[in-house]
């Protein structure tokens, strides 16, 4: 693919991807509700066990709320401005570890892949 395309591509795959993770959410939602329900039909050491997993199943729900709101936020400034403030998209997502990683991700220059080499003979047509 051309960067061309790329760039066409991306909100819509950005926003596809924050439906995906907005419906992973939904589904852990629905399984710490079981989760939290199984805990209460038990006593003792695997109703402890069980209020653990549903509290990580909660973190989990909120992990992919944030990833949702990061990649929904990327798709918007895409869309209206084709180009993306990092700083904005990050001041929205509500888990300040999460976006502490992404904003290392984003600013970290050698996690970006190098240039394609310009002399590759692809023929670029505007």
């Amino acid at each position: 693919m051309r960067p061309a395309q790329v760039a066409a591509l991306a909100p819509p795959v950005l926003s596809a991807l924050a439906a995906e993770l907005d419906h992973a959410g939904d589904l852990c939602a629905r399984l710490e509700d079981l989760v939290t329900r199984l805990a209460a039909a038990v006593q003792g050491e695997p109703r402890e066990l069980a209020l653990s997993e549903a509290q990580t199943l909660d973190v989990l729900t909120q992990h992919l709320a944030a990833l949702s709101v990061f990649t929904r936020g990327l798709s918007d400034q895409l869309t209206s401005a084709r180009t993306v403030d990092p700083d904005a998209v990050l001041a929205q997502v509500p888990l300040s570890e999460l976006a502490g990683r992404l904003r290392a991700c984003l600013y970290d220059a050698t996690l970006i892949p190098p240039p394609k080499d310009s002399g590759s003979g692809d023929l670029d047509l505007f």
